[in-house]
């Protein structure tokens, strides 16, 4: 290959990999956030609970004077 070929070949190669790590470090984890979420709201059903009935209910404690 020709010097200039090899320096071409470089840039090329410095460039794609800058492209790739602006890629991976700041537009890929907002889409991987963004379809997450979605995913978790397609799968998680709130027809299933029991909103009646989600445990045990606090009850304020009467207190006698006898003593």
């Amino acid at each position: 290959m020709s010097m200039e070929k090899k320096k071409n070949s470089k840039l090329l190669r410095f460039i794609g990999c800058g492209v790739l790590t602006v890629l991976g470090f700041i537009i890929v984890p907002p889409i991987i956030t963004k379809i997450s979420n979605k995913i978790y709201k397609m799968n998680s059903d709130t027809d299933k609970i029991d909103f009646d009935n989600l445990g045990p209910e606090i009850v304020k404690r009467e207190t006698n004077e006898e003593n």
